[in-house]
């Protein structure tokens, strides 16, 4: 098993890949961020809600009665969430 700076690295490349799946059209100029909010890097409320049905399938995760949504504002957020529910709270805390 793969665990650690590896394991949250994995995560934050699928979702970033998840998230260039559902774009119509990646918006110029910006510059991808793990950090930045889902908001300043174009994602609108629609891309939000495929980018979110996508990492539930993949990551087996029922976004309403397995984790708060509440936090995730970047994919570095939803990444930890991802981490927390599979058991990585070491690899989600890592900065």
């Amino acid at each position: 098993m793969v665990t650690g700076r590896t394991e949250l690295e994995h995560v934050l490349t699928r979702l970033e890949m998840l998230l260039n799946d559902v774009w119509d059209q990646r918006p110029a100029g910006v510059a991808m961020s793990a950090t930045a909010p889902l908001v300043s890097l174009g994602v609108d409320s629609l891309t939000l809600a495929l980018l979110l049905d996508n990492v539930g399938r993949e990551f087996h995760i029922d976004w309403t009665a397995d984790t708060r949504l509440g936090g995730a504002i970047s994919l570095r957020s939803l990444a930890d969430l991802v981490l927390r529910r599979d058991g990585g709270p070491a690899a989600a805390a890592e900065a």
